[in-house]
């Protein structure tokens, strides 16, 4: 009931109020019987369409028809974001005294502002592809990894791409011509669905078969945000997402640890499970996980959601670096060469990038896909490139 409420509110105040507002301050008295009644007929078809969606969200399991009610809330946010925002404007120059007439035509410019950045966002800069290179120093890592290349691609959210497989494979291009020593997945294959991943078979054939790849699964690899009605339904779609991240070439590391060698040296990956807030989505058993490690000097831990990191896993466990993903850098901010700022940033304290604590290190991905509105504004998804190196004392 909850989620009903927020959603009405959350209509209320997109569309219902801005599109009165407009009615009474433009169109009342001064446009003909035909404009009114179109105006009339968007403004119901939208509110009509999204209560229907709401209403049957959670009985639709396909693919493409969940995917075309995303595109149309994506829709619905190009046309009333910046009805919105002129709104705003207009009313501000109707209340002010002197109605001062150069903040109504703030208004339109903030308008158009809107609606061309959230397009710019949903067609061209989900796809704008990058890279963050980044040199970690590792105090106890052998000298046969020195120069040693890990590359981390996390969060794909496939069903956020459905019918774009042609537009990912130039960025599976750009991840083989790194010749990374060593990939590795930090979660979130899927949004919800196993089925999200058909179709992709041949965007991860184009990695290399000859480098290894290591993953893990993250919080939306488990099915727990579709409110399933069998539980054999969802243990089936949890197990099919596994096999089919194993399809794509990557080995799966559930609570489980990989020794690399290089020569006489070796260094560990551990690869933790989902560590969720509630006990019924917390997966993680991190001492099962660094079983067999206890020799091994230099430990790289794979967990999908850095939040635990700081009071959960950094005092207690010698992991030098740690991998995670998860924060999406809340897929909007601003980037000017190293200035960055994001709305991540109140919910994560580490959001973006490389961070040190005590002496150990974590780098969190922002992510290649997208929850929720298919849209990147400012920040840009990138893959990472990760040069190991010994620091010296």
């Amino acid at each position: 009931m909850h989620v009903y409420t927020s959603f009405l509110i959350f209509l209320v105040l997109l569309v219902v109020l801005p599109d009165l507002y407009l009615y009474k301050r433009f169109m009342h008295n001064r446009t003909n019987l035909s404009s009114k009644i179109l105006h009339g007929i968007i403004s119901f078809y939208f509110i009509i369409v999204s209560m229907i969606i709401m209403l049957n969200f959670n009985d639709i399991y396909s693919i493409d028809k969940r995917f075309r009610m995303i595109m149309f809330v994506t829709v619905m946010g190009v046309v009333y974001i910046p009805k919105l925002s002129f709104c705003t404007f207009d009313l501000i120059f109707f209340l002010t005294k002197k109605r001062w007439r150069w903040i109504q035509r703030l208004g339109y410019v903030a308008a158009a502002v809107a609606g061309l950045t959230i397009l710019h966002s949903v067609f061209f800069q989900r796809f704008n592809f990058g890279k963050q290179e980044v040199t970690v120093e590792i105090e106890n890592l052998p000298q046969s990894f020195e120069g040693y290349k890990i590359l981390q691609i996390s969060d794909m959210h496939l069903g956020s791409f459905s019918y774009s497989q042609n537009r990912l494979k130039p960025l599976m291009d750009s991840v083989n011509a790194q010749k990374a020593d060593l990939i590795v997945f930090t979660g979130d294959m899927v949004n919800n669905f196993a089925t999200e991943c058909n179709g992709w078979g041949e965007v991860f054939a184009r990695l290399n078969d000859s480098t290894p790849k290591l993953g893990i699964l993250g919080n939306h690899d488990y099915s727990e945000y579709f409110n399933w009605k069998d539980e054999d339904l969802k243990s089936m779609n949890s197990m099919a997402v596994r096999q089919k991240i194993r399809d794509f070439g990557f080995k799966l590391l559930l609570n489980e640890s990989k020794i690399i060698h290089r020569g006489n040296d070796s260094i560990a990956i551990i690869g933790l499970e989902s560590w969720g807030r509630k006990a019924n989505n917390n997966f993680a058993d991190i001492q099962k996980a660094i079983k067999g490690t206890e020799d091994i000097e230099t430990k790289i831990l794979l967990a999908h959601e850095p939040t635990f990191w700081k009071d959960s896993i950094c005092p207690f466990y010698d992991i030098d670096l740690t991998f995670c993903g998860h924060t999406h850098a809340a897929q909007m901010g601003l980037e000017i060469g190293s200035f960055k700022i994001s709305p991540a940033r109140l919910l994560y304290e580490y959001w973006d990038g490389l961070y040190e604590l005590n002496g150990k290190q974590i780098f969190v991905s922002r992510g290649i896909g997208c929850v929720g509105i298919p849209a990147r504004m400012g920040m840009r998804p990138k893959y990472a490139v990760i040069t190991l190196k010994r620091k010296q004392s």
